[in-house]
């Protein structure tokens, strides 16, 4: 079972079910399952906040992951087969997302699925210096 909390301020309109159909497409192609992701879509303000506070990277920016566990980490912990293993937040700033959208040419929910697609793949462990 994937278990996704889904967090949306409320003047940002996005399609839920498409947010949540990727992320059952990303965690099955990698055969991940029996875990919790939470999602949240945010304004500058809160995006920028998490960026300087977690990353010390000054300004806005499109999406950010936050791991409940570093890779290695507890890998060896068995954990009760019932219970939800809770993989790790996402944050995406969707007037990023809209201002990134405009330039390519891509609908708004496509370029928040993009992002939310990259940003699993971290909480996975896949990082921009992995080959």
């Amino acid at each position: 079972m994937i278990k996704v909390n889904l967090f949306v301020g409320s003047r940002y309109l996005v399609n839920r079910r498409q947010i949540k159909e990727t992320v059952q497409r990303v965690l099955n192609e990698h055969n991940v399952d029996n875990v919790q992701v939470d999602i949240s879509i945010v304004g500058v303000r809160k995006i920028t906040t998490l960026n300087e506070k977690f990353l010390q990277h000054s300004g806005p920016t499109d999406v950010l992951s936050f791991p409940q566990q570093e890779r290695g980490q507890g890998q060896d912990i068995p954990l009760p087969e019932k219970e939800l293993t809770h993989l790790g937040d996402v944050v995406i700033s969707f007037p990023e997302a809209v201002k990134t959208a405009k330039r390519f040419g891509k609908m708004v929910d496509q370029q928040i699925c993009f992002y939310l697609e990259h940003a699993l793949l971290h909480l996975l462990g896949y990082h921009h210096d992995d080959h």
